[in-house]
């Protein structure tokens, strides 16, 4: 058997980890601090909290059938009807997220067709995200607006004369001068996400640059989903004064007293932190991954490099045992 040299193998390892961009970035990914894969009724438990007119806007079909591979029997839908009163429904994360560090969220929810009317003349969203317990009130499309604290994945439906529809990240820090759009942070990508197909909407920010990040992908087989192209929109956070301080995430449908927007949207995951496994994001629709996953590297192709004057299969094999 080879024997192996353990100063070698230290020496050689942070090369081969710069030879495969990313992976030295990703040694120690960041782990879930909420997941919640609707297999049991949300409203029957004690997590979730429901503020507003729930009852009219959400129900757990428990007997639907899973919507891809991967996916479990039962379904959270949601009405989006502005026409109705608004109602949110939130679970807390036993943390605070704010503008100071990393954080991600995201969902998988497929937009159905069947009775969808998103009206020319209305401007309204398809919700879910972050915010605080205490400061967020229900008010998002009232102006003044009471929606304090709120970290918002949206995509609004409606093609006007403006354009749309659009996918948007929409953010409001705390509270200043009594109305919370004093304090707001908006970007939008005009795309049309597809009717009755699970995607996977991401949101990502990076406190180094202070920007947010909303991306959409769409279901492609097994456990993969694959970006849209023009599903990402990112926005500046520097400018919020004070920032925001989210310590729930939920989903949310808003009220307008008029019927500018009608959806009924299936969830099957709501997630705070890292993706869950065994979800993931492909980089082409043939299935072929693109990860920072370290330990898959060196599993794959990492053992069939080969670097000049170094026996990199040797050294490989013997830390591989």
């Amino acid at each position: 058997m080879t024997r192996s040299n353990p100063i070698r193998i230290a020496l050689l390892l942070p090369l081969l980890l710069l030879a495969v961009p990313g992976a030295a970035g990703a040694a120690q990914p960041s782990g879930p601090v909420f997941v919640a894969r609707f297999g049991t009724d949300p409203l029957a438990g004690s997590i979730f909290q429901p503020e507003g007119d729930v009852v009219s806007r959400f129900t757990w079909i428990g007997k639907e059938r899973p919507h891809f591979a991967g996916d479990r029997p039962g379904t959270l839908r949601v009405l989006y009807d502005t026409t109705l009163p608004t109602g949110r429904l939130s679970a807390p994360l036993g943390t605070v997220l704010s503008t100071d560090e990393d954080f991600e969220f995201g969902a998988i929810l497929t937009i159905r067709s069947a009775r969808s009317h998103p009206a020319p003349q209305g401007f309204s969203q398809i919700a879910f995200g972050l915010w605080n317990a205490h400061t967020t009130g229900l008010g998002r499309t009232l102006f003044p607006s009471d929606a304090y604290d709120l970290v918002e994945a949206d995509y609004f439906a409606n093609v006007t004369e403006f354009g749309g529809p659009f996918v948007s990240p929409s953010i409001f820090g705390g509270a200043v001068g009594g109305n919370a759009f004093n304090n707001f942070a908006f970007q939008s990508a005009e795309v049309a996400l597809p009717f009755d197909t699970p995607l996977l909407v991401q949101g990502r920010y990076d406190a180094a640059t202070e920007r947010l990040t909303v991306s959409v992908g769409r279901y492609v087989s097994g456990a993969s989903f694959t970006p849209i192209p023009g599903a990402h929109a990112e926005v500046d956070l520097s400018h919020l004064a004070p920032g925001f301080l989210a310590d729930v995430t939920g989903i949310a449908a808003y009220g307008e007293g008029w019927p500018s927007l009608r959806a009924e949207v299936d969830y099957d995951l709501l997630y705070v932190g890292a993706l869950p496994p065994p979800f993931r994001v492909t980089t082409t629709p043939n299935g072929h991954v693109r990860t920072n996953d370290p330990g898959l590297l060196l599993g794959g192709r990492l053992g069939r490099l080969r670097l000049d004057r170094l026996d990199v299969q040797q050294d490989l094999d013997v830390f591989a045992k």
